[in-house]
């Protein structure tokens, strides 16, 4: 593991939850209410997802400074630009970027995908890796990781602020659909938000040995 170049990855968590006040802090389009009632906030989840995943690193990887752009008890939506600032406040040769988002679409799409910007960086390396530790746990769960292979990884391309903008390698998860109910059973879930977080870890160990 070559924890000498790699000293830091900084854990982005988005959207915004709940404020002190009691009120969702992001934009209705980031929460979907289920027909039985139940709601699911992005926001939340990934708080709840980012403090598992937090918690899995210092356990399994202690020697890896773990920053955070927002705090996981933090509800406020912080604005994109702020969090890039963050990441960039740190060495971009010691450190990378993992930003923890959740789906949403038409309320049938279900799985997984993991984004890097366009072309070939070490943020593939990061994003094949992450991306398959990830379908090895979903495998067992059947769970789809939904792929682009079209420059030869699993991993899409886009141009988010968080990833275009960030100097480190960088890339953005999306660990299921959140208007989707089935999804969403997962997402709720405190073992299935553990088992995430590990298989995070494994991709991240993954990283550490090819970088």
């Amino acid at each position: 593991m070559n924890v000498n170049k790699y000293k830091r990855v900084v854990l982005d968590f988005g959207h915004g939850g709940f404020n002190n006040d009691g009120k969702y802090t992001t934009a209705p389009a980031k929460m979907h209410r289920f027909s039985n009632g139940d709601v699911a906030y992005e926001g939340v989840i990934n708080r709840w997802l980012g403090e598992k995943l937090f918690l899995e690193i210092k356990s399994q990887i202690p020697e890896l400074e773990c920053a955070m752009t927002v705090h996981f008890t933090n509800g406020n939506d912080v604005p994109l630009a702020n969090r890039v600032v963050k990441a960039n406040s740190y060495n971009p040769d010691e450190t990378f970027f993992i930003s923890i988002h959740c789906n949403a679409a038409n309320t049938v799409a279900r799985g997984f995908e993991i984004f890097t910007t366009p072309g070939q960086t070490k943020s593939d390396i990061l994003g094949e890796c992450i991306a398959n530790a990830v379908e090895e746990l979903y495998s067992e769960l059947g769970l789809k990781v939904r792929k682009d292979w079209s420059d030869g990884d699993k991993d899409k391309e886009a141009e988010f602020y968080v990833l275009r903008k960030t100097r480190c390698p960088a890339v953005l998860i999306e660990t299921l659909f959140f208007d989707n109910y089935e999804d969403f059973k997962f997402l709720r879930d405190p073992v299935f938000q553990e088992d995430f977080a590990k298989a995070v870890v494994e991709g991240i160990k993954c990283f550490l040995k090819h970088s």
